[in-house]
C-alpha cells in the first residue's frame, strides 16, 4: 500500500509542476493584466478612468512608467483586422495587449536576457528594432540600447484562442 501512495504522490507533484510550467508560458501580465484573460471593467477598477477612451478598442491612461494604451477585443473572431487585433476567441472588452510606453528608459542590458539578439524580429522605418517573446508574449521597443516601449500581448500558449490559425501576424 505504501508504495501506492508513493506513486500518487508522485503523479500528484509531477501534475502540480506541470501546471505552474503551463502558466509560466502564459501570457505575461502587467500590473496583474493579463492578456486575453482580463476584462476592461477590472482594468478600469486597477487603473481608473482612462484619459481617452469609452467602449472602443483603446483604453489611454497616463501614469508614473508612462503612457499606457490598453487594448481591447471589439468583437469575437473579427475579421481583416491585424491577426494580434482581432480574431481571438474570447468576449468582448477582454484585454488584447497592453502597450507601454515608458516615460524612464532602461537600458537593454539591464534585463539580463540571456541571447537578446535571438528575439529580434524587425526594425522599423523610425529605428526602432523590436524584439519578441513569443513564448512569453512580451515585445520590446529598442533604440540605441534603450528599451522604450514595452508591449505586452498574447504568448505563445494563448494561440488556442485564435479564431483563424493562418492569419499573419502584422507588423505596426
Amino acid at each position: 500500500m505504501t508504495g501506492v501512495r508513493q506513486k500518487h504522490t508522485f503523479v500528484f507533484i509531477c501534475v502540480l509542476m506541470l501546471t505552474g510550467i503551463a502558466d509560466t508560458v502564459a501570457a505575461k501580465s502587467w500590473r496583474g493584466i493579463r492578456p486575453l484573460r482580463s476584462r476592461r471593467a477590472a482594468v478600469r477598477q486597477m487603473l481608473g478612468k482612462p484619459l481617452i477612451g469609452g467602449d472602443g478598442s483603446i483604453d489611454l491612461y497616463v501614469l508614473k512608467e508612462g503612457r499606457v494604451h490598453v487594448m481591447y477585443v471589439r468583437r469575437p473572431c473579427e475579421q481583416e483586422l491585424p491577426a494580434d487585433w482581432g480574431n481571438w476567441k474570447v468576449a468582448r472588452d477582454t484585454v488584447v495587449n497592453i502597450s507601454v510606453t515608458l516615460s524612464e528608459q532602461i537600458p537593454v542590458k539591464a534585463l539580463r536576457i540571456r541571447n537578446f539578439e535571438r528575439l529580434k524580429w524587425y526594425t522599423g522605418e523610425s529605428g526602432a528594432t523590436y524584439y519578441h517573446d513569443k513564448r512569453r508574449g512580451i515585445e520590446y521597443q529598442v533604440q540605441n540600447g534603450i528599451i522604450t516601449a514595452i508591449t505586452y500581448g498574447p504568448a505563445a500558449g494563448d494561440q488556442k484562442l485564435r479564431c483563424k490559425k493562418d492569419a499573419p501576424i502584422i507588423r505596426y
